[in-house]
């Protein structure tokens, strides 16, 4: 919410005298937020037809905390014909990477894991 605070500061002695001073307080992120997802379909359901580079979904991936504790990377879990790719700062676009056979699997359970670079990862 804040980078940093200030603060005046006055100092007064027993005869009247004063003196002033500015304090900055700097805050330090900590890795206290994780990451969160939210998807905005494009295909759905999706032609078997489809091919490779066709764009299914379009995902949003946001960290509210700063430097290495907010950046993130995605990633796809397990062997799919699917594959995610960057599109602009914070946003991806989960791509069909190779035919699909509706004969052969009818339905896919797409996890995709946003890590973000803190210490620890969260």
């Amino acid at each position: 919410e804040g980078k940093y605070y200030e603060a005046s500061v006055e100092g007064k002695d027993g005869g009247g005298l004063s003196a002033h001073a500015k304090v900055h307080i700097d805050i330090l992120d900590v890795n206290d937020n994780a990451p969160t997802l939210s998807l905005l379909p494009i295909l759905n359901p999706i032609p078997e037809d489809s091919v490779p580079n066709t764009v299914v979904a379009v995902i949003n991936v946001r960290d509210r905390d700063a430097g290495d504790n907010g950046e993130m990377s995605c990633n796809i879990d397990g062997d799919l014909p699917f594959r995610l790719e960057p599109s602009s700062k914070n946003t991806y676009k989960l791509m069909i990477a190779s035919p699909l056979d509706r004969e052969k699997v009818s339905a896919y359970n797409i996890t995709i894991t946003a890590r973000d670079r803190g210490s620890p990862s969260l």
